[in-house]
This record gives structure tokens, C-alpha cells and sequence, in this order.
């Protein structure tokens, strides 16, 4: 409707302008002719210069359009590249390093790096800061988590978005102020990462120049710290849904009192074992050995004592055999160990000997002096049996054989 009106008036004062001059040439020459044609002439260039000035305004829209959707669409497309990222379950790194580059190519004159938090020892660790030079990043990865270290301290402290205008005059860059002047970095801003109350890093962001952020800047910087979060919240997460499932794991295979192997566990190690041997024509021996004098222990001094004795008989019986040998608890004072890839049988006898002696060695436990023993049965491959439930049942046997054959030693003194 603008235009329109434009051209109308443009069209009237030309026309005026154009009638005044031929007026002006086949008429006879007034003065009030001269001050007709020099008021037509001056506001036509007035309807001119206001129909131009409007043009460039219009243009100026159009042009600062074009660039703001350009600019979102660039940053669009940088967020679907961090998502993508993050739904490949890609290097948390990595994909911090993304989010940084997305920023700093839309907005050039800015150089950020991500600072994560290691929640244990309470620092920082150096995540992402491509554009920022070594002397720097190194300075500030390891950095303890202090209120009065620079934007991104108080930020992590605050959880607030903290904007220090000059570096060189904030009084909490003292230590830092030179090493940022070598990258040349004179403002800082930092935005919190947090989630559920918690931070979890510091986006921080510099210009080579003093002052703040702009609305625009912010709303980048504030859409980048949103996926980050995201990004770090879900390697977390999937930490500690990897931990729990090992830890689940060790427990379903460990004995909870001792942490040895369990049933369980043996029986497979003990197949793996058997198939290597049959393969390779080597030897091994499966060894079970049953306390003496364990359940004495238990009535007079209670499951307390007795347990913390089956943590001690378990140090000891490690420390008799190879680290790639086996020892499993299979129940109650019941143990069961794997020699793998032995010699000979005089090897394992060596083991059952140095077992005896320490089991035999007394133990102090609660103030009070305890003497126990063991009964052992050894069973052999390829000697004695071919398969896994052969070879137990044999060192089972053995083993109970001599622990009526104590028994009766010691009834008869």
C-alpha cells in the first residue's frame, strides 16, 4: 500500500513539476511563477527521496530476514548434527566439540569452550575448546571448582550465567589474567550446565574484545547449553546403567561374603579350562578343600567371627596359587580351586602342601586366637577323567576320604 501511494504522489509531482516548466517556458515569467515552479520542483524531490528512503528500508528488512533465516537454518542444522550425534551414542567429547564449532561458526567472533565437572574430586575437566589456544586450555583443565575463579567458578557455584566485561579489571581473574591476555581473550561470559539441581559443566564464552552478550548471542548460547546438557546427562545415565548392569553381573557370579567366584562361575571356567587342556594335551587339577574345625568356631563365637575367618582363609588360599588359577567358594566352608595348565600332578601336590601350612598357621580375629585346618581332594585331566562333572565328583570324594581318615588320626590321639 506504501508503493502504491509512493508512485501516486511521484506520478502527481512530476506531473506538477512537468506542467510548472512548460508554464514556465510559454508563458510570460512571473515571480510567482519562479516560487510555483521551485515549490513543485522541491517537493517532488522530496517525494523522491521519501519513496528511496522507504525502498531501502524495505530492502534493509528483507536483507536482516534473509540473514536471520539463513542463521537459523545454519543453526538448525547444527542441532540435528549434535542429535544425531547423541542418538549414535557418539564420544561425549566429540559431540561437545560439535555443539562448540555450530556456535562459533554462526556467531565467528565468539570462541567458547565446555568446561564438564568431575562430581568426586570436584574440578573441572577440559571437554571442548577447539578454537582456544593450548597455553590456555591447559591452564584451566584440572582447575578446582571455586566461586572466585574466573566466570565459569562462579557460574558452577551459582548455577546462575555470570558475565565478567573485563577480564583484566574483575578482581576474580587474578592468576589468570595473563595467561588470557596471551590468548587474547578480554570478556567472559558463562552459562551453567545443570540438571535436577545439579551442575554438571560451564559453557564459557570469550570475545577479543571488552563488553557483554547480546539478546542474540544469549538465546544461541542458552539453545547450545540445553543440548549439551542433554548430551552429558545421557552419558550419565548410560555410565551408570553400565556400571549397575556389571556390578550386577560380578554379583550374580561372585560370592558376596568373599568376593570369590562362585558356583556358577567355576563350572564355566572350569569347561573353558578342560576344552584349552584337550586341545593343547595339557594338564589340570580341580582341588576341593572343606575346613576343620570351622563349625566350632561359628557356635562359640558367633556368624560375625565366623565370616570375617572365611575372608582371612580366603586372602590365604590366594596367596598360594597362581593369579591365572581359580579359587571359588561353593558354599558354607567349602572352597574349590582350578589349576590351569599345569605340569604334573607333583605340581598340585606342591599347591595342596603350601595350602595346608597356612591354613594350619593361626588366626586372630576379635582378640582371640583361632586354630583351624583343612581337608583337601585333588582330582586330575587327563588322569583321573575326561569331563568337568567326572573331575568334582572324583576331588569330592578324595577329599571326604581324607577328612574321615583326620578324622579318625585325630579321635585315636
Amino acid at each position: 500500500m506504501r508503493k502504491v501511494a509512493a508512485g501516486f504522489l511521484m506520478t502527481c509531482a512530476g506531473g506538477l513539476i512537468a506542467h510548472s516548466v512548460h508554464s514556465a517556458v510559454t508563458a510570460p515569467v512571473t515571480n510567482t511563477d519562479w516560487l510555483y515552479v521551485g515549490i513543485a520542483i522541491s517537493s517532488g524531490l522530496l517525494l523522491i527521496f521519501a519513496a528511496g528512503l522507504h525502498t531501502y528500508r524495505v530492502n534493509s528488512k528483507l536483507h536482516n530476514m534473509v540473514r536471520l533465516m539463513r542463521s537459523a537454518d545454519v543453526q538448525q542444522r547444527n542441532h540435528n548434527l549434535v542429535l544425531a550425534q547423541i542418538a549414535a551414542d557418539d564420544p561425549l567429547d566429540e559431540i561437545l566439540t560439535s555443539l562448540v564449532h555450530g556456535v562459533e561458526h554462526i556467531k565467528p567472533e565468539l570462541k567458547c569452550s565446555i568446561l564438564r565437572i568431575n562430581q568426586e574430586q570436584q574440578h573441572f575437566l577440559l571437554a571442548a575448546a577447539p578454537s582456544l589456544p593450548d597455553i590456555y586450555n591447559h591452564a584451566l583443565d584440572g582447575l578446582p571448582i571455586d566461586e572466585t575463579l574466573g566466570a565459569f567458578g562462579e557460574a558452577a557455584v551459582t548455577g546462575k550465567r555470570v558475565i565478567n566485561a573485563d577480564i583484566q579489571s574483575h578482581p576474580n581473574w587474578y592468576g589468570l589474567r595473563e595467561v588470557a591476555a596471551q590468548a587474547g581473550l578480554a570478556s567472559c561470559w558463562a552459562e551453567p550446565i545443570h540438571n535436577h539441581g545439579r551442575c554438571l559443566g560451564v559453557f564459557v564464552i570469550y570475545k577479543a574484545t571488552c563488553g557483554e552478550p547480546d539478546s542474540d548471542e544469549i538465546k544461541l548460547i542458552e539453545e547450545s547449553v540445553y543440548l549439551a546438557e542433554i548430551a552429558i546427562e545421557r552419558k550419565l545415565s548410560l555410565e551408570a546403567l553400565r556400571k549397575s548392569e556389571e556390578l550386577h553381573r560380578i554379583m550374580a557370579q561372585h560370592d558376596s561374603l568373599t568376593g570369590l567366584p562362585n558356583r556358577a562361575l567355576f563350572a564355566d571356567r572350569l569347561q573353558q579350562a578342560l576344552s584349552y587342556c584337550k586341545r593343547h594335551q595339557r594338564v589340570l587339577a580341580v582341588m576341593l578343600l572343606d575346613l576343620d574345625k570351622f563349625k566350632p568356631v561359628n557356635d562359640h563365637y558367633g556368624h560375625a567371627v565366623g565370616d570375617e575367618l572365611l575372608k582371612q582363609v580366603t586372602q590365604r588360599l590366594l596367596t598360594c596359587v597362581r593369579s591365572s588359577d581359580t579359587v571359588a567358594r561353593i558354599g558354607g566352608d567349602e572352597f574349590v580351586i582350578l589349576l590351569h595348565q599345569i605340569d604334573d600332578m607333583a605340581q598340585a601336590n606342591i599347591v595342596s602342601e603350601k595350602i595346608q601350612q597356612s591354613l594350619t598357621k593361626p588366626f586372630s580375629l576379635d582378640g582371640q586366637t583361632i586354630h583351624i585346618g583343612c581337608s583337601i581332594g585333588a582330582a586330575f585331566y587327563p588322569q583321573d577323567a575326561q569331563e568337568t562333572h567326572e573331575l568334582t565328583q572324583i576331588a569330592d570324594q578324595r577329599m571326604y576320604l581324607n577328612k574321615s581318615a583326620s578324622s579318625r588320626v585325630t579321635h585315636s590321639i
